[in-house]
Formats: C-alpha cells, structure tokens, sequence
C-alpha cells in the first residue's frame, strides 16, 4: 500500500468512527465505543504505510511532493 491509500483509508476510518460516535447519542455508550474504536483504528495504516520510499522515515503530516527528510520525490 503507497502512502496516498493509507491516508486515504486514515481519513475514511476517521470519518466512519466520528458518524459512529455521534450515533452513540441516540442508541447508547456501545455505539459510542466502538466509533472510539474504529477511530483508534485509523491510526494502524498512519503508522504502517505513511512512509518515504526512498528512506523510509514517517512523512507525518506532510502533504507534498517531497519528503522532508531526505528531499526525495513522494509521487
């Protein structure tokens, strides 16, 4: 997995997880806790996949075309 379809999927479960969360207001603390869950979640592939090819250190939040590690293109 490249680093744009692990942010993508970061996002996608952060998103999934808030709407989770919120329903929690209307059918209880379970829903509430498994958004936190699926939310928590979101974080694997952020940890896994959000890399640099070239020097493989964590990009963070970085969303540009170069890592700001080694200045080696991301694309």
């Amino acid at each position: 997995m490249d680093h744009k379809k692990a942010r993508t999927l970061r996002d996608t479960l952060m998103v999934i997880g808030f709407v989770v969360m919120l329903s929690g207001y209307l059918f209880g603390l379970v829903s509430t806790i498994i958004g936190a869950i699926i939310m928590l979640s979101c974080l694997i592939p952020d940890f896994l996949y959000n890399k640099c090819p070239h020097c493989q250190k964590r990009l963070g939040r970085n969303e540009g075309a170069f890592c700001q590690h080694c200045g080696g293109r991301i694309d």
